[in-house]
C-alpha cells in the first residue's frame, strides 16, 4: 500500500499565506524506468525513480541487477510489520548494496538502512545508500561509517563487480537481530502510520 502521509509529498511546506497560485501541480503518475509502466505518484517513488535512472544511465547498471521493494518481516510485541527496502543491487543472487529513498535529513536515515542491511539476508549487505533525491550518503554497513557523500561516490557497475570479488560477506550476528529489528520497527512506526506498513499476512 502506498503511503499517503502528507509529509511525504515533494513540495515546500505551506506558508501562512496559503498555497501560491503559481505552484506547479504534482503529477498523478510516474513512469517506472524498470518496467516502463505507470505508477501512482508518491514522494518516495519520485525520489526512487530519480535514483534508478541515475543508476542505469550514469553508473551503467542493468535492469536485471536491480530489484525494488523487498520486504523484511518483523514481529515486535505481537505486532507484525513488513518493512520495505527501496532499491537492491547485486549479482549472482547476492545483494551488495541497498538504498533508502526518503525526503528530509540523510543523517536520520543512516541507522535505518544499516538495520535493513543486517536483517534482509543471512549475511550483512556490505554497502548502503540514503538519498533524498538531491543529496546522498554512501555507507559501509560493517563499520556504520559514511564513506562517500554525493551521487558521484556511488560505485559504477564495473566497480561493484570488482568489489564483490574481493569482499567476504559477513554473517548476521544472531545475538543482535532483535536489536536491529527494534531499530527498524521504530523508524517505520515514526515515518508511516500502521496502515501503510502492516504485514498483509497478519
Amino acid at each position: 500500500m502506498k503511503c499517503r502521509k502528507p509529509d511525504f509529498l515533494d513540495f515546500e511546506r505551506f506558508s501562512a499565506e496559503g498555497i501560491p497560485e503559481d505552484r506547479p501541480e504534482l503529477p498523478d503518475k510516474l513512469t517506472d524506468c524498470l518496467t516502463g509502466t505507470g505508477i501512482p505518484f508518491t514522494n518516495r517513488d519520485n525520489i526512487r525513480q530519480k535514483a534508478l535512472r541515475f543508476l542505469i544511465e550514469e553508473k551503467g547498471y542493468h535492469r536485471e541487477d536491480i530489484s525494488v521493494d523487498r520486504g523484511i518481516k518483523l514481529e515486535i510485541e505481537g505486532r507484525k510489520i513488513l518493512s520495505l527496502v527501496d532499491i537492491l543491487i547485486g549479482f549472482n543472487d547476492k545483494t551488495l548494496m541497498i538504498w533508502k529513498c526518503a525526503s528530509g535529513s540523510l543523517v536520520t536515515r543512516e541507522r535505518q538502512i544499516i538495520a535493513s542491511a543486517r536483517l534482509l539476508e543471512d549475511y550483512i549487505v556490505p554497502l548502503a545508500a540514503v538519498t533524498n533525491g538531491k543529496d546522498l550518503e554512501l555507507l559501509d554497513t560493517y563499520s556504520e561509517k559514511v564513506i562517500g557523500s554525493g551521487f558521484q561516490t556511488v560505485p559504477a557497475r564495473s566497480e561493484l563487480i570488482e568489489f564483490s570479488k574481493n569482499i567476504s560477506l559477513k554473517p548476521v550476528n544472531r545475538e543482535k537481530i532483535i536489536y536491529e529489528q527494534r531499530i527498524l520497527y521504530t523508524y517505520d512506526a515514526i515515518s508511516c502510520p500502521p496502515a501503510c506498513n502492516s504485514d498483509p499476512e497478519k
